[in-house]
């Protein structure tokens, strides 16, 4: 029996998105492909590896031990690799890097840059990805290292991924420059209440945190706008139409934008992953040093 790594990765996905289609929508293939590479992997294995319930296409027992299986021999192989790659100390080869948005201009770019001049054999590509698809993308292998948010929800604690602490980022309310807040030291969110709101899209991580903490304060905000572009966002806040709560790494020096410390809400932690495979890698761990150095002075 021989089995194709990649048939594997594809029912890796399979295992955390439960359909055929939506498989086929996330690697840019045909649902007709899929099928076919599925009843490939079936004759390869000798194994019934789905079954239908009703409508629904659902895995076996032996397709979720495959999947188990496949996962640890893609972080055996990240180990091989990192072994092997230890017997040169010059970082070489190409990997890439995801980040949320806000991360990438002050901490991403300069980590790049400074890898890029130092270590000219190693190669990086740079992927936005919310914090929330982080951990898939590693999973997955769609990136090699991401800098993301722990929320303090569990997400992050895996035995397969190994997160290294790079910094934190308050969260501060952002208002226009006339605004009464900026006679203040510090803001609370339920002075706040009568005001309208720019937020993020609903199932992003301010999206949520922000209407989550206004409830708790006792009053639904009142949406203004909703924006994944910080900079629109920022904008509309500098127009006069609204009041927004965004992380300090996101808020641009720009006129007409007052920024103040909020009452009860923590700083975020922003943190890199690897799966711990390949944290070893000379190319890995030269990337993280350079992104602490960046963390320790975003600009």
């Amino acid at each position: 029996m021989t089995l194709n790594p990649w048939r594997l990765r594809l029912l890796d996905v399979f295992e955390r998105v439960g359909t055929v289609r939506a498989v086929a929508a996330e690697l840019m293939l045909s649902p007709s492909t899929v099928s076919q590479q599925f009843a490939v992997l079936e004759a390869e294995t000798g194994a019934q590896l789905f079954e239908r319930v009703g409508r629904t296409l659902t895995l076996t027992p032996t397709g979720a031990t495959l999947v188990e299986r496949a996962r640890e021999l893609r972080d055996h192989m990240d180990s091989i690799e990192a072994e092997l790659a230890e017997v040169t100390t010059e970082p070489a080869g190409q990997l890439r890097v995801g980040g949320f948005a806000s991360s990438i201009a002050p901490i991403l770019i300069k980590a790049v840059t400074a890898v890029a001049r130092a270590h000219p054999r190693l190669r990086l590509e740079l992927l936005e990805i919310e914090p929330r698809e982080s951990m898939a993308a590693l999973h997955q292998g769609r990136c090699d290292l991401v800098v993301t948010v722990d929320e303090a929800d569990g997400a992050l604690l895996s035995p397969t991924i190994t997160v290294i602490p790079l910094a934190t980022d308050p969260l501060l309310l952002v208002a226009p420059a006339a605004h009464e807040v900026g006679k203040l030291d510090v803001v609370s969110l339920a002075d706040l209440a009568a005001e309208r709101w720019a937020l993020d899209h609903s199932g992003t991580y301010l999206g949520e945190l922000v209407p989550r903490h206004c409830r708790l304060a006792g009053f639904e905000p009142i949406v203004a706008g909703r924006f994944s572009s910080y900079g629109v966002l920022l904008s509309h806040v500098a127009a006069g139409l609204s009041v927004a709560v965004l992380p300090e790494l996101a808020v641009e020096p720009r006129a007409g934008v007052v920024a103040r410390p909020i009452v009860g809400l923590s700083d975020r932690r922003i943190v890199a992953a690897v799966r711990s495979g390949s944290a070893r890698r000379p190319a890995i761990t030269t990337v993280i040093e350079a992104l602490r150095r960046a963390s320790a002075h975003p600009s």
